[in-house]
């Protein structure tokens, strides 16, 4: 059996099948104002993996840990100089 990992097109273009809202934040946004008015998170990278904190109410959405495993990301935006084209 071949252990070699097949490269995945990983685009850079939105690709969100559902998104992530503060559970509180749904509970208090006013009619009228989107979840993307209203919320506002900080997201990034911490000892164990990956965490969504949302700013407003000062709590955690998620924290995925990724049990020491490294996993293939795009790091580039749409129109980088070193941007994938596949």
């Amino acid at each position: 059996m071949s252990t070699k990992k097949k490269n995945r097109n990983i685009p850079n273009t939105l690709k969100i099948l559902q998104y992530l809202h503060c559970r509180k934040c749904i509970t208090q946004k006013p009619l009228g104002v989107s979840m993307s008015e209203w919320g506002g998170y900080d997201i990034g990278w911490t000892k164990l993996g990956l965490q969504v904190w949302c700013k407003k109410h000062n709590c955690n959405m998620m924290h995925i840990d990724f049990q020491g495993q490294q996993h293939p990301a795009n790091l580039t935006a749409k129109g980088d100089v070193n941007e994938k084209t596949n």
